[in-house]
């Protein structure tokens, strides 16, 4: 295929989480959004260093952290945790401190507030081609 005629690149998905700044400090609420075309669950916490977002999707199955309660925070522990494998996660970074898929990531979701409400921005997924593997 021509340059010229590669698909456009996918663009960003916006989506606006109504009353976020409602939250107490270690509440969450979760959110969908589309991605590739599927259902995709999202999460926004309330942290005592701010709000955070991201894919409710654990890194070691693929499954969500919460099996569908919407708690996704130990206050105890200070941490994002997995209800599958116990896997525990920093608020801030994503980065999981033990379990399973400790030194991987939850995806993090850019996040802005706006008067009450919390703008996240989830990125299209990465597509692999001949083109993109250098």
């Amino acid at each position: 295929m021509a340059e010229a005629d590669a698909a456009p690149e996918p663009s960003p998905t916006t989506v606006r989480v109504t009353g976020a700044t409602a939250l107490a400090v270690g509440e969450s609420r979760t959110f969908a959004f589309e991605r590739g075309g599927r259902p995709v669950e999202g999460f926004i916490l309330r942290h005592a260093l701010g709000y955070f977002a991201y894919a409710n999707v654990c890194p070691h199955w693929y499954v969500d952290l919460d099996l569908g309660f919407g708690d996704f925070y130990d206050p105890g522990l200070d941490r994002i945790h997995c209800r599958n494998h116990g896997a525990l996660f920093l608020p801030t970074t994503g980065e999981c401190t033990a379990g399973p898929c400790a030194g991987q990531s939850l995806e993090k979701l850019d996040l802005v507030l706006d008067g009450a409400d919390a703008v996240v921005t989830v990125e299209p997924p990465l597509l692999i081609s001949a083109t993109n593997l250098g």
